[in-house]
């Protein structure tokens, strides 16, 4: 080996050293700086919120909105359930569109928006897990195409 060999391995090593250095150095972008807020309703949403609102008023409850399925039920502990994971997992993406509760933070009914989407074969399927794991659980589930009446009856038999 030649001094002008030793020569190029050593600025190739220095070349990658400086290499090494400039990637270091270099500060990670802010990923929060690629963010936009969004609206937690869509309008047809927020047009069914409206109309909901006053019944809610009527008989003193809140408005719960975009409440994640997994924050409502769980799977049964690991210990007992073999199916833990794919059970979290059947849940763990799926949000109901409105709930009501009392003062007490309870939950006295699910609200469902359905539209056209719902007659689509995984909406069905979809649906038909969500409405069987929550009956299971104890929970009311309405479902509406956007008119107050089901909420209403359902209000009328529970609290008069």
């Amino acid at each position: 080996m030649n001094d002008n060999d030793v020569m190029l391995l050593l600025f190739a090593g220095a070349a990658v050293l400086f290499v090494i250095w400039l990637v270091r150095r270099r500060k990670k972008p802010d990923i929060t700086d690629y963010f936009q807020p969004v609206s937690i309703l869509t309008d047809r949403e927020r047009d069914f919120f409206r109309v909901l609102k006053p019944v809610a008023d009527e008989y003193g409850l809140h408005i719960l909105m975009k409440i994640r399925l997994a924050d409502l039920v769980e799977p049964l502990p690991k210990d007992r359930n073999p199916f833990w994971m794919e059970c979290f997992n059947k849940v763990k993406s799926k949000h109901i569109d409105f709930a009501l509760a009392d003062d007490d933070a309870e939950i006295i009914a699910l609200i469902e928006l359905d539209d056209s989407t719902h007659s689509r074969a995984d909406r069905v399927e979809r649906d038909i897990f969500v409405n069987a794991v929550l009956e299971k659980t104890g929970y009311v589930l309405l479902r509406t195409y956007g008119e107050p009446d089901v909420i209403e009856d359902f209000l009328q038999r529970v609290y008069h």
